[in-house]
């Protein structure tokens, strides 16, 4: 099989889209070497990039409109698709399977939320029911079944993955706190990694920050290093950095709510890192992330009621073998997670779609 990922975003950035194309990338080079290939944009940064992967970049004219900068890089593409010649062109943006749908290309269609515009949602009305599509939750699924009256054979739920490789660490965790929080490593440190958009819970943290005095709590992901008493920002860290923040902390924290939009079909990315960093995790019941975390690999409180999200974060810190016994199960459980067995699973539903069209057709 030849498979031709397609992406209109700009690599490298240090988004969780832009880490999760690339680790897909990897992984699909992996299973299928020189017959994968991603096309996406051109940046004087990526120019000379290597990877592991092979790549081509076309270049666009930044000037231009978001919306004719897309279609630019679609119709630049199609030469270099034509000389490919993939079985499958995989994407996670709408236009793209479109475009490459209608011009006859078996089309994967990646999506990881409802669709927020008129536009997308119009789209994926007209293909959804000739295209095969992944999601990252069984929540999605579900929505995406009932919305749009599909049959549940023709989408896949691939939870998003972690690199294990990257929690080969050889610091222990004593070095890690001396190295990265030397000035608190006496301290019970809860820490949260990735985006302040609101709903993601931080300011449920900045709330617990200012009644747990005795606690350190940190969020990393900020525009700016600052501290403000017992509650410390730092600036986004490489994704190299991150699996040794996550292993120095004493609880990791996921207080994603319903303010945030998506919450209830949200599978992010630092769940799986948190699994893979043997650290405590403290999550809210809610949506999606439960297909993953349970009260057996996890704690868990319900952000709808008031000091739930405080009074655990003590119940952890005075119970630290119950802890313990939670990280043995999330490092189990991870290692089903991992980018090569998503791989795995979309390619065996790719070619298990395609028996299944051979015998409708005879």
């Amino acid at each position: 099989m030849k498979l031709l990922y397609l992406t209109n975003v700009q690599i490298p950035a240090a988004d969780a889209q832009n880490l999760q194309v690339q680790s897909m990338c990897k992984a699909f080079f992996y299973s299928l070497n020189n017959d994968f290939l991603l096309i996406s944009p051109w940046s004087s940064v990526n120019e000379k990039m290597s990877s592991a992967y092979r790549w081509e970049r076309i270049e666009i004219i930044k000037w231009l409109p978001r919306s004719l900068r897309q279609l630019s890089f679609i119709f630049k593409s199609r030469t270099i698709v034509r000389n490919f010649q993939p079985d499958v062109i995989y994407t996670r943006d709408i236009a793209i399977a479109w475009f490459f749908e209608r011009l006859g290309f078996k089309t994967i269609y990646e999506i990881h939320r409802p669709f927020i515009t008129k536009i997308g949602n119009v789209i994926f009305k007209r293909i959804c029911k000739k295209i095969k599509i992944v999601v990252i939750s069984q929540a999605l699924k579900d929505f995406i079944i009932n919305q749009y009256n599909l049959n549940s054979d023709m989408i896949l739920v691939a939870h998003d993955g972690v690199d294990l490789k990257n929690f080969n660490i050889l610091e222990n965790k004593e070095q890690l706190r001396e190295k990265y929080f030397s000035e608190i490593k006496d301290k019970f440190i809860v820490l949260y990694t990735g985006s302040q958009e609101r709903g993601k819970g931080v300011e449920m943290i900045i709330n617990a920050a200012s009644k747990l005095r005795d606690l350190i709590f940190v969020v990393i992901g900020s525009q700016e290093d600052k501290k403000i008493d017992n509650l410390i920002f730092k600036k986004r860290k490489s994704h190299e950095e991150i699996p040794k923040y996550l292993k120095a902390a004493d609880l990791l924290v996921l207080p994603m709510n319903k303010e945030l939009s998506y919450s209830a079909y949200s599978s992010p990315l630092k769940l799986f890192e948190y699994m893979a960093s043997e650290t405590p995790i403290l999550t809210s019941k809610i949506g999606a992330i439960s297909e993953i975390l349970n009260e057996k690999n996890s704690f868990l409180f319900n952000p709808g009621r008031k000091d739930d999200f405080e009074e655990k974060i003590l119940y952890v810190k005075k119970n630290r073998l119950e802890a313990e016994i939670t990280t043995r199960e999330t490092l189990r459980g991870v290692k089903n997670y991992t980018w090569e067995n998503r791989v795995m699973s979309i390619l065996k539903f790719i070619n298990g779609i395609s028996n299944i069209i051979q015998r409708n057709n005879h």
